[in-house]
């Protein structure tokens, strides 16, 4: 009967271990990782945009080829709602470099909803209907 109850506890420790918030956000950097695609709308009606992500690397391309990022992020899962911080490494606008780019996503299935302000904002957007903030529905490539 000892041995029952000790076995349960450990059954238990590694569930709760295994459901922490930190596992959780390991998580969501799991699902995170891959190919990211985008109907953006553009001047021309809608258009291709992609998202890489490789570890805590990103890139983003939108669909001109003018417009591209690349950095590193962090996200913190236990916010409401959950939040993105990209650093911007490299990208065609000087003044963007260095620049920390604030956001919020929901991360449902397949479905990656990103809503940033423009890099160096002093906050991030308010909500996904933020005026000031631009949002993205992406889709894993499979």
């Amino acid at each position: 009967m000892r041995f029952v109850s000790v076995g349960l506890g450990l059954c238990l420790a590694v569930a709760l271990i295994l459901t922490s918030p930190a596992r959780a956000a390991e998580s969501d950097m799991e699902r995170l990782q891959g190919d990211w695609t985008a109907e953006v709308e553009t001047d021309n009606g809608k258009k291709k945009a992609t998202l890489t992500v490789a570890g805590k690397k990103i890139r983003f391309d939108g669909p001109d080829g003018r417009e591209w990022y690349e950095g590193t992020f962090v996200i913190d899962d236990k916010a409401k709602p959950k939040r993105i911080s990209v650093l911007i490494k490299d990208c065609p606008i000087d003044e963007f470099k260095k620049q920390t780019v604030e956001g919020i996503y929901t991360l449902e299935g397949d479905t990656w909803t990103v809503c940033a302000t423009a890099p160096g904002a002093p906050e991030g957007p308010s909500g996904f209907d933020d005026e000031k903030a631009r949002t993205i529905v992406f889709k894993k490539d499979r």
